[in-house]
């Protein structure tokens, strides 16, 4: 059985090697420049796992492609020259169809998705309403999600609660509701740390420890030194210099990392700009 599907290779898609393109889709999203290859192939296997009735793993492709595009408008706001426009409308384009697509299926297929993933879906409409400005909408998105997976006694489950509570903290300070924002996001910080699920995550998936734990503290940093919050400027400081200490992989490599490294460059551009 063929267990390995690199982008840009077709392979007949089963329910016994579902899985391992599914890993392997996660794994080349995360490298930069593949989205424009890695999209087309993550819809002709979205196909191949309907025609199965594989239809969690049909919702879990969705949010793939939501990602794919998504780090298509992240990997040009993070240029500091030659930001390509035709790329990010592409981006929030494939981010819209993805995100549509998604919430049409799951609510189609509700009785037959596996609860978390279903709950999961909260976070991408609630990151694409984060991208179109509706702050609202996407806070009553990230509460639907955490009610789920506060209830959650999985570990692996209930690591979600720190992604949603970061996005959510994020979606606060976006709303002017500066304090109550900062108070979630320095709470899930410490959460990451401190937290059962947290160091849980830690020692199951560093990588997905660092990306979300990292992701929280440079959106907030940015915000503080964008609004000027000169009472937080200190801590957006601390988080960034966090930040850059976790993002590195136990054996001290850091390529895996480039494209939140790129946006850390960005915040402290922020950063110092605002200190002059």
């Amino acid at each position: 059985m063929e267990t390995d599907n690199p982008v840009g290779r077709e392979s007949l898609v089963t329910k016994e090697n579902l899985p391992y393109i599914l890993s392997d889709i996660a794994i080349q999203r995360e490298k930069k420049g593949t989205s424009e290859v890695l999209i087309p192939h993550i819809q002709s296997v979205i196909v191949e796992a309907e025609k199965l009735g594989e239809k969690s793993a049909v919702v879990q492709l969705y949010q793939e492609e939501f990602l794919s595009a998504q780090h298509m408008v992240m990997e040009e706001r993070s240029k500091r020259f030659r930001i390509n426009p035709i790329r990010v409308a592409e981006g929030f384009l494939f981010m819209e169809i993805s995100s549509q697509a998604m919430e049409r299926y799951a609510e189609a297929n509700s009785n037959d998705l596996d609860p978390a993933v279903k709950a999961r879906v909260n976070r991408f409409l609630g990151r694409y309403m984060d991208y179109k400005g509706y702050y609202k909408k996407s806070e009553k998105y990230y509460r639907k999600g955490i009610e789920y997976f506060d209830r959650s006694e999985k570990p692996e489950e209930k690591i979600n609660r720190l992604e949603f509570n970061g996005f959510l903290s994020y979606s606060l300070m976006k709303q002017n509701r500066i304090d109550k924002g900062i108070e979630l996001a320095e709470q899930t910080i410490k959460d990451f740390d401190e937290s059962e699920e947290g160091k849980w995550l830690k020692d199951n998936n560093y990588y997905t420890w660092a990306v979300w734990k990292s992701g929280i503290e440079i959106r907030t940093a940015e915000h503080i030194f964008r609004k000027k919050v000169s009472q937080h400027i200190g801590l957006a400081e601390a988080f960034l210099e966090d930040a850059e200490n976790i993002l590195k992989m136990p054996d001290g490599t850091t390529e895996s990392f480039r494209l939140r490294l790129d946006e850390l460059d960005t915040t402290r551009d922020l950063m110092n700009k605002n200190k002059l």
